[in-house]
């Protein structure tokens, strides 16, 4: 009977360890969107840095700066921080966020960036908001 119990314990810790690494893994990794891939945030990190500006507000990193939020805590003000959310705000900018300055963000849409220029900008944002670590 002791050794049935005792087996019993130790195959139910092993049950509950499987399920909480399943339970740690499903939920600290996020799967990717469609259009959410290596080398469109590369492309996006060039267009962040250079074409777009992104950088002069957001930092070099996308830690923030006193001109603009930072982009890398997963923390999102007026949606959900998905990749369409973040295409949507890129084109129309951040008319409701607000700057430190009171001023809003700059439009990137139609008159700078194109629909795929975009994108590729909201890969980067995406991908550089999900990597931060786990609390």
């Amino acid at each position: 009977m002791r050794t049935h119990a005792t087996w019993s314990r130790i195959g139910g810790l092993g049950v509950l360890a499987l399920l909480m690494v399943g339970w740690t893994v499903g939920t600290s990794a996020q799967e990717r969107p469609a259009g959410v891939t290596d080398t469109a945030a590369s492309r996006g990190l060039d267009l962040y840095a250079g074409k777009g500006n992104c950088a002069n507000c957001h930092g070099a990193q996308g830690e923030g700066t006193e001109e603009g939020v930072p982009l890398v805590s997963g923390k999102w003000e007026l949606g959900d921080g998905s990749y369409a959310w973040l295409q949507h705000v890129i084109r129309h900018s951040g008319i409701a966020v607000r700057g430190r300055d009171g001023d809003p963000m700059p439009m990137r849409g139609p008159t700078l960036l194109s629909p795929e220029e975009i994108a590729d900008v909201a890969a980067y944002v995406w991908t550089i908001s999900r990597q931060r670590a786990a609390p």
